[in-house]
């Protein structure tokens, strides 16, 4: 149990140490390339005038640069990457421990946090520049739920068909049998946690809220 802490906090500070010393050469090439949105949000996601949301954030005179979540994934992929090399070259029993990259618990988040992110990062490119025909602006409501959609699939049957996962761990009472269900069901509880993605910015960046989320998984995985 000790080394499972230790194993999870040393990745945190690592982590959290690489974000905080890659921000500054982030924010300031963000900033001198002008990567902000060129316009206010007009429509909300179900098609309504977003009156509110331009008078709360316009952006085209804030100017606040997008991209930011470079800072968070590339600092958790070096993280692990530095571990796992440090396991490489050290042959003591600890640093083997310490590694977590692995087939059955952590190849899959970390193939998701990189898909994901490079998403999110055409996206936020794409609100920033003028390509050809194309005018500053995201992708689709559609296009990205389509990403995660298909993102989220290939994890399912990947835990169901290569890790033989068919049925999920419930608190004090057995484990719940699924069988090929458990595919959908990880689909849309995917879904469901994407969509605090769309409050982003209505009240504070999602930070906040993603927060919540990844601190009842992290209780979920001591569990």
């Amino acid at each position: 149990m000790i080394i499972d802490i230790v194993k999870v906090l040393l990745a945190s500070v690592t982590a959290f140490v690489i974000g905080i010393g890659i921000t500054p050469f982030v924010s300031s090439y963000l900033y001198k390339n002008k990567m902000w949105k060129k316009k206010n949000v007009k429509v909300a996601v179900d098609g309504a005038p977003a009156t509110i949301s331009q008078q709360l954030h316009d952006d085209e005179k804030k100017k606040t640069p997008r991209m930011g979540g470079i800072v968070v994934w590339t600092s958790v992929a070096f993280a692990a990457l530095l571990i796992w090399i440090i396991s490489q070259l050290v042959s003591e029993d600890i640093a083997v421990k310490l590694d977590f990259i692995s087939r059955n618990q952590t190849w899959i988040p970390l193939a998701a946090l990189v898909l994901g992110s490079l998403f999110g990062l055409i996206d936020d490119y794409l609100e920033t520049k003028d390509i050809g025909d194309h005018k500053a602006g995201g992708l689709s409501l559609t296009k990205r739920l389509t990403a995660v959609t298909t993102i989220s699939l290939l994890c399912a049957l990947w835990f169901y068909v290569k890790l033989e996962v068919n049925s999920i761990g419930l608190p004090v009472i057995e484990d719940l049998y699924l069988g090929i269900f458990f595919v959908p069901l990880f689909v849309l509880v995917t879904i469901g946690i994407y969509s605090g993605s769309v409050i982003d910015g209505l009240d504070g960046l999602s930070g906040g809220i993603f927060t919540a989320i990844f601190a009842s998984y992290a209780g979920i995985a001591f569990y």
